[in-house]
């Protein structure tokens, strides 16, 4: 059966009545706001230096302010400003005087009376010896012959800097960081600066304080990655692992005590974990693990990182080429490449990834079922995985100026050829200590290939003191598999899946200044609609699962700054209507309604170095799609798997705590769990299918989950090690599903990251992590860990770089776990081929960096799909 859901029904849908009305209000309050007064404030002014006083009305109005020191600062103000805006502000300063003001679009200019001055814009970039930015620079305009000051500032996180001059005059740019050379060059409208090390003032100056890696907030955790041992970790997918309290590989990843997290680039959210290995880890200028999102995320979002790249501004036509090739059991194999072309405020990009994965595997396990008899059936197979995926990216961004861009992408994926999955091996079984069965079987499934589709189209605006966001998504996947089964010579078990489904989204986020903090509200839809057919050949029953879902979101959210607190509060309201269909008729039971508020309150207190937070969240989570078919899966001939329509939602209450000091950060964490899902194992029916386990998925009442985190990073010269320690308790009660094995013994999880910042762009980092055994309620868990590192060499000032990783080097990545189940118990240790040796070559010219500023919508439906 083929679902037919055209575009346009979608596009109609996400632009309901609801929709364009709150679009219809709020530009209707908002472009009237963009030319009315702006905000004002109140300041006193004794005897100050004329320059003095327009610099503290510049830093209250939020303007640029230009003016000539020569000409003013030969008077002074005594004054009292009462709820006057900026220019109103500078009329009283300027009374008296023989100067006037000029308003302009983005600054004002001061002058003398009868005297006209054109302005120009003056634009830079400040990096170091390795093209990294250098932050908090200073940036001085100077006259020539004398060097008299004339204006002034920093550059920013990104090393850039804008500064405002009169036009047609010459002037000197002086650039100053510590602990480099400081370079004067004469005027250009876009000048850059490589400052060189100055090793001369490095032996004579002792540096006593660094930024430090890890800055605390009140939602979570920000590591700082530009000029750390992070940026050298190769691509973005190499590097979160090394992020404080983060860990997994290979697109899956875990923040501790929290869960999965949804990844963003630069405001834009990760619909395919392959984008992680696109970007270069020095691109990066951040990394936020938030813990506690904010009332704007999902319900369903146990965690977020956020991916700040560093931002460079250029024209013309620019690339990046990457390649990697690794060899463990099987080779594996991706390419990637990327070319942009600006000019002006539009932004042309196309990229394609190209993918050979073969992945290898071993599993060897024991069941056992009490019934009537005693079932045991021990298992040892082999399990292979071949496929080959190309993914590709057009679009464009335009910035008609700095306060307005909107943009557009279309993403198409899919496999060339056919994916091939393969297990094969041998089962035996006993019936009460009697051998009954000995097989040696083979199983094939097949993926066939087929497009899927995404596209992204956003607008991000100023206007005024008003911030909005808009994004609007969709998303068309299908798949297709077949499954063939043969256990000896009996006949061949075969099964046919189907899957076709989509996705509308659309958010909206407004935000503008409100009591000296920050206000944002918004609204985020989501429209799927997933169908699956489930076809065999007679060893469980056929299924026909169709599930409409529409969920409407409203949310609210502020935050302010107290002296050295930040206080955030927001708040989700979730509307949730889902149709479950089977065989094409409405089951009511299965079809449910919820409406859910979202509450989250987070508070941080930090002072020299010190820092404290405490946070609250409650999260809701749907199931995965899935999860909920009627459909019986055939694993084994004594191993079936089923799904489980009738599953609640899941809701967690998650208290946290943390503290930081210097290189040292703490938290502790508290999850009250309602209705938590689980993976269970069982006779299947013992009276026609004696011998059978069946895994299936059911919740339990309540669950507690706490622990606390340790993490230390210190510097000591070419070495900057990071430790992590965590303390996981898991208090679940699974005795109301039939489950009577209950423990609660910690689970331990060290890691000890060790990188070395060699001299002549040398760079080697080894790492290991161990997790210790552990009974958990009715999982038991055995000692694993592993030992990896890398070596890499940059050349050609940074555009190239080569690198050689080496993963589980001693060949200890192997995974055991027991699992207690309803009169049934499990044992396995599984191996994944995590032991690999590869090389990895980057290549990039005229980088520019991606202006594509859509967020995407719909983020936690796409995860399930």
């Amino acid at each position: 059966m083929n679902i037919r859901y055209p575009i346009y029904e979608g596009v109609y849908r996400i632009l309901t009545l609801k929709t364009a009305w709150i679009m219809t209000v709020l530009f209707s309050i908002i472009l009237p706001l963009h030319s009315q007064t702006p905000r004002q404030f109140s300041i006193e002014l004794k005897d100050k230096p004329l320059p003095a006083a327009l610099k503290l009305i510049e830093k209250e109005g939020g303007k640029n302010i230009i003016f000539s020191y020569n000409e003013t600062e030969s008077y002074r103000v005594t004054a009292s400003v009462r709820q006057k805006t900026e220019l109103e502000a500078i009329g009283t300063v300027l009374n008296g005087t023989p100067f006037i003001c000029k308003e302009r679009e983005e600054y004002f200019v001061i002058q003398k009376k009868g005297k006209n001055v054109p302005t120009t814009e003056i634009r830079g970039q400040v990096t170091n010896e390795k093209n990294e930015p250098l932050p908090y620079s200073n940036v001085l305009l100077l006259t020539p012959g004398d060097s008299t000051f004339v204006n002034g500032c920093v550059t920013r996180e990104d090393g850039s800097f804008l500064m405002i001059a009169e036009e047609g005059r010459p002037y000197l740019i002086r650039v100053s960081y510590i602990g480099y050379k400081t370079e004067v060059q004469p005027y250009h409208p876009t000048p850059t600066f490589h400052l060189l090390p100055d090793t001369q003032l490095m032996q004579e100056v002792t540096i006593s304080a660094r930024r430090p890696m890890i800055e605390v907030g009140p939602n979570g955790l920000k590591a700082n990655v530009a000029g750390t041992s992070l940026a050298r970790m190769g691509s973005a997918a190499e590097m979160l692992p090394h992020l404080p309290f983060v860990t997994g590989r290979n697109g899956e990843y875990n923040v501790m005590g929290c869960g999965s997290p949804v990844i963003y680039i630069n405001n834009k959210k990760v619909r395919d974990m392959t984008e992680l290995e696109r970007i270069r880890a020095n691109e990066i200028l951040s990394a936020e693990v938030i813990t506690t999102p904010g009332a704007e995320y999902a319900s369903d979002v146990a965690a977020v990182i956020r991916l700040h790249t560093i931002r460079r501004r250029g024209q013309g036509l620019s690339g990046h080429f990457n390649t990697t090739y690794s060899q463990g059991h099987s080779a594996n194999a991706n390419e990637y490449m990327a070319l942009n072309y600006r000019t002006g405020g539009l932004d042309l990009f196309v990229k394609g990834y190209l993918a050979q994965q073969n992945s290898y595997g071993k599993t060897t396990n024991m069941n056992r079922i009490k019934g009537s008899a005693i079932w045991q059936t021990n298992k040892n197979d082999v399990q292979t995985h071949k496929s080959q995926r190309f993914s590709g990216e057009l679009g464009f961004n335009y910035e008609p100026d700095e306060h307005h861009s909107f943009g557009l992408r279309y993403m198409p994926e899919t496999g060339i050829g056919n994916a091939d999955r393969n297990s094969s091996g041998r089962t035996v079984t006993r019936r009460n200590d009697e051998e009954t069965d000995r097989i040696n079987f083979t199983t094939a499934e097949q993926t066939h290939t087929g497009w899927d589709h995404a596209a992204n189209a956003y607008y991000a605006g100023e206007l005024g003191k008003w911030n909005i966001d808009f994004n609007a998504d969709y998303l068309f996947k299908r798949s297709h598999s077949d499954q063939n089964a043969i256990n000896n010579d009996d006949a061949t078990v075969q099964a046919d899946s189907r899957m076709r489904s989509s996705l509308y989204a659309a958010k909206l986020v407004v935000s503008a200044p409100l009591w000296n903090g920050r206000f944002s509200f918004g609204t985020e839809e989501t429209f799927t609609n997933r169908h699956d057919i489930f076809t065999q050949n007679g060893f469980s029953a056929d299924a026909d699962d169709h599930i409409k879902q529409s969920v409407y979101a409203a949310f609210a959210d502020y935050s302010k700054s107290i002296r050295h607190w930040k206080l955030n509060m927001g708040i989700r309201y979730e509307h949730q209507q889902t149709d479950y269909y089977e065989k094409g008729i409405r089951i009511d039971a299965q079809s449910p309604t919820y409406n859910d508020i979202i509450p989250v309150l987070a508070a941080s207190w930090s002072h020299n170095g010190k820092s404290f937070s405490l946070s609250y969240r409650l999260r809701k989570n749907n199931p995965d799609y899935s999860l909920l078919t009627n459909s019986i899966r055939y694993r084994s001939k004594y191993e079936y798997s089923q799904g489980n329509p009738l599953l609640k939602t899941q809701k967690t209450h998650r208290f946290s705590a943390s503290t930081s000091w210097n290189w040292l950060y703490f938290s502790a964490y508290f999850s009250h769990i309602l209705n938590m899902y689980t993976n269970i194992i069982m006779p299947y029916k013992e009276d026609t299918h004696p011998g059978v386990l069946l895994f299936a998925t059911q919740t339990i009442p309540t669950t507690h989950n706490y622990g606390i985190s340790l993490n230390a990073s210190p510097k000591l010269g070419y070495w900057e090690p990071q430790l992590n320690v965590n303390m996981a308790f898991l208090d679940m009660n699974a005795n109301k599903i039939g489950i009577t094995e209950r423990r609660n013994q910690p689970r331990f999880y060290i890691s000890l990251d060790n990188n070395f910042n060699l001299p002549k762009g040398w760079f080697f980092n080894i790492e290991g992590y161990l997790s210790t055994a552990s009974r958990q309620g009715f999982f038991v868990t055995r000692t694993e860990g592993q030992i990896s590192a890398r070596l890499s060499k940059s050349f050609l000032n940074e555009t190239l770089n080569i690198a050689l990783t080496a993963n589980d080097i001693l060949h200890t990545g192997y995974y055991h776990f027991n699992l207690y189940g309803i009169n049934a118990y499990m044992e396995n240790r599984i191996y994944r081929d995590f032991q690999r040796f590869g090389l990895q070559v980057s290549y990039k010219f005229n980088a520019t960096k991606s202006k594509y500023k859509g967020t995407g919508a719909g983020q936690s439906e796409k995860n399930r799909l």
